[in-house]
């Protein structure tokens, strides 16, 4: 985001064609967007019955560990996105007021649509269609957005980035981040829980539990993306502690130091069926100090982006 609050894009051809790639990747996510909607949920209210509860007359639901999983994975993907979506459409010559609009709108009904999975399972079938009606609303904010964003980067309108917008980014990002590290927590303790004999069990087996060990390839599958995830989790998270008034070396450090703990608990998933149970130690301990680091910096960029803080200025 800071080579969008720095300059004209037009002016850096390198930095111009990649934004326009990759607001033609946005629109084809939203494109796609609809078309995993209906494969998974349907647009009626009995497939999202059906999906949630099974049979209606024999009422199943779906476990709250897939729910977690499927969450976990949205919220990264959504809040990246947007967060990047926002820091183009916050260099357009649109007013304040619509930018701000769009921005609290926008994140308002993705979060929503990411979290009515847990609103339904919570409340019961009669509150399925929030599902469908939330992911409407989401998609309509979106492409409004992707729309004038578009429209004004292409007919090189584009004017200085507001504060203001800046710390509405920001607390934007403070959001999705905390709801992120939630689902990391409930993941972790699904199929974990909280202890090292959970993680030793859950990784090498245990035959009394009829609880088979994990194959290298399994174990492979996750770490594989998280590489990349957690880098761009952590550079983002860290880039954006100044505009809250965190100084920039802090913010580095910062940085350097979720990417480690992240990557070790990462790692440490596929030390452990090499090396042993000895290493759930490890595991459990960067997973703990990533968690409380990362939250921390969130709530530090919350508490910043709400207080306004001098740091967007001083930082641009």
């Amino acid at each position: 985001m800071r080579f969008f609050i720095s300059a004209n894009i037009k002016k850096n051809t390198p930095l111009y064609y990649a934004v326009l790639f990759f607001l033609v990747f946005a629109l084809l996510f939203w494109l796609a967007s609809w078309v995993h909607f209906y494969s998974k949920y349907g647009f009626s209210q009995e497939s999202l019955v059906r999906y949630f509860f099974m049979d209606p007359e024999f009422p199943e639901r779906v476990s709250i560990a897939q729910v977690s999983e499927d969450f976990h994975v949205g919220v990264f993907i959504h809040g990246m996105l947007l967060i990047t979506l926002f820091s183009l459409l916050n260099i357009t010559v649109l007013s304040k007021k619509t930018k701000l609009m769009l921005i609290a709108s926008t994140s308002f009904f993705a979060l929503l649509f990411l979290l009515s999975d847990f609103l339904i399972l919570l409340l019961g079938t009669k509150t399925v269609m929030l599902k469908l009606l939330s992911f409407l609303a989401y998609q309509l904010n979106y492409l409004i957005t992707w729309l004038l964003t578009t429209l004004y980067i292409l007919r090189d309108e584009q004017n200085s980035p507001k504060t203001d917008t800046l710390k509405l980014i920001s607390l934007t990002f403070a959001f999705f981040s905390l709801f992120f590290l939630f689902s990391n927590f409930l993941n972790f303790h699904a199929k974990m829980g909280f202890g090292v004999e959970g993680i030793r069990n859950y990784f090498l087996g245990n035959p009394d539990l009829f609880i088979r060990a994990k194959s290298f390839n399994g174990v492979f599958k996750v770490f594989y993306p998280h590489l990349i995830a957690m880098a761009i989790y952590s550079l983002a998270l860290a880039h954006l502690l100044p505009f809250a008034g965190v100084k920039r070396r802090t913010a580095l450090w910062i940085g350097i130091f979720l990417f480690i703990f992240s990557f070790l608990d990462n790692l440490t998933s596929l030390l452990l069926l090499f090396l042993g149970s000895p290493l759930a130690y490890l595991k459990l301990l960067s997973f703990w100090s990533f968690q409380l680091l990362a939250v921390g910096s969130s709530l530090v960029l919350l508490v910043g982006s709400l207080k306004g803080t001098e740091g967007a200025r001083l930082y641009l």
